[in-house]
């Protein structure tokens, strides 16, 4: 009997468990947590989430919500960390997805089976020293996330081992009080950096924030809209030479110019890196509260030097550097994601590997949450066989040609290895859901001959 794996219960697992239990396939969910959500699930004893206590959803609820479920009226236009859980724990219920997932229990094994389908071993988290279940799949869905496994700077910044001040990573990062009265550095320009930084400054002695590349700082509204109802979809649909000057046009109308908070320029566009949003950094980076810095050079016992040849005394320190995209149940020879790329045709299908398909690897300017499903559904229509995929040739050509418009598009970095256009993607699933569904129909074996003529005559002899 065919029987589908999903690994995880955050946003991505439960969209696939949603659309596999709406299509009746049989599956089950395995969450290492004891709750559902993923990262949303503040102090995930997964130990897999790294929101802090004062986070909000920098993207607004219309756009975070699942395309089956709306977030509730009642929120707010980015709702607190613990509002969004509170949508997903609905979303759960109101699909029935509990009775499918077990919690509590870590996937520590995934191999591909000579015969075919994939052994999957489990045991219980806490459970070290207990020997691993194995259970047979015909499918695996990997749905466990990209933002817990934390990455710092690659080579090690010279002399980090040195400081002998806290340092930690943004996924640790929860409070902001015990950075009271300090000189902290925070390094990195995306949005936990921004916000940090931000936080950390309104207690701090000083604060500091240190970005290798200049990057456009988006607010969250836009001309008394959120951003990303502007930002990313009517301006999404324009040629790349007139969408980046438009909206660098609407920023510097909205927020004034860069130099106007003491930060460099950009040298590129504002769609050619994952968008920094941030209101409360801006105000902060023109009171002088929080001070923009080129890139760490070196580290001392106490100090930092920066490219700029500038130095400054320094107590903590906290990279907010991003994520490695990690699967510790797949062997490295099976899967893995050098550089932060993967190749998986849409995203989602390892050409050469049968029966395996990746959740949620795709990230895009605005939420990931309204994609989720419609690539459930393909994967659904996959196991399915309502749908059938291109050759492996032909995905392994089709994957080289997305990664040459990829590179043109975004800037070179770890971080960027997975970003994607919101519109050209669901265009490409919604012509690969149809000419899918051709190819498995002429691969369907032919309805038996339908005898039209009369019944031939009974053998009475």
């Amino acid at each position: 009997m065919r029987r589908t794996c999903v690994i995880g219960a955050g946003p991505s697992g439960l969209a696939a468990s949603k659309v596999l239990t709406s299509r009746n396939v049989p599956f089950d969910c395995f969450e290492a947590g004891s709750g559902i959500g993923g990262l949303w699930r503040y102090g995930n004893d997964n130990g897999m989430s790294g929101v802090y206590a004062s986070l909000h959803a920098n993207i607004s609820k219309e756009s975070m919500s699942f395309s089956s479920l709306g977030m509730p009226e009642t929120y707010p236009v980015f709702p607190h960390h613990s509002k969004v859980l509170a949508y997903l724990e609905d979303y759960a219920a109101s699909f029935g997805l509990h009775r499918h997932i077990l919690l509590g229990t870590e996937v520590t094994s995934v191999r591909p089976l000579a015969d075919g389908g994939w052994e999957v071993a489990v045991r219980r988290r806490g459970d070290a020293g207990a020997e691993a279940v194995t259970r047979r799949y015909s499918e695996v869905v990997v749905a466990n996330g990209h933002h817990w496994d934390p990455r710092l700077p690659e080579p090690a910044v010279p002399g980090a081992e040195e400081f002998e001040g806290p340092a930690v990573h943004s996924h640790d990062y929860r409070v902001p009080e015990p950075y009271a009265g300090l000189r902290v550095l925070v390094l990195g320009m995306g949005n936990s950096a921004c916000e940090i930084a931000a936080e950390i400054s309104r207690t701090a002695a000083r604060t500091f924030l240190s970005a290798r590349d200049p990057a456009h700082v988006f607010p969250k509204m836009l001309l008394g809209r959120p951003a990303d109802h502007l930002a990313w979809s009517p301006l999404s649909g324009l040629p790349g030479c007139v969408k980046g000057p438009a909206m660098k046009l609407l920023l510097r109308l909205a927020r004034g110019a860069p130099a106007h908070y003491g930060l460099p320029e950009p040298g590129r566009g504002p769609f050619a890196a994952h968008p920094s949003t941030s209101d409360e950094l801006l105000v902060q980076l023109a009171r002088g509260a929080v001070t923009p810095k080129p890139g760490v050079r070196s580290f001392g016992r106490d100090t930092a030097d920066f490219t700029d040849g500038s130095s400054e005394h320094v107590d903590a320190v906290v990279y907010a550097t991003g994520y490695s995209l990690s699967f510790p149940f797949l062997d490295p020879s099976v899967f893995a994601a050098p550089g932060g790329r993967t190749e998986l045709y849409l995203r989602t299908v390892p050409p050469r590997l049968p029966g395996l398909y990746f959740m949620g690897l795709a990230q895009p300017a605005g939420a990931a949450f309204p994609l989720l499903e419609p690539q459930a559904e393909w994967i659904a229509g996959l196991i399915e066989g309502t749908v059938a995929l291109p050759s492996p040739t032909d995905m392994t050509r089709a994957i080289a040609r997305e990664r040459k418009r990829h590179d043109t598009t975004y800037v070179p970095t770890y971080r960027h290895g997975i970003e994607i256009d919101v519109r050209s993607y669901r265009r490409a699933l919604r012509r690969e859901l149809r000419a899918g569904g051709r190819r498995a129909r002429r691969a369907a074996p032919p309805l038996p001959a339908t005898v039209t003529g009369p019944a031939p005559a009974a053998d009475t002899g």
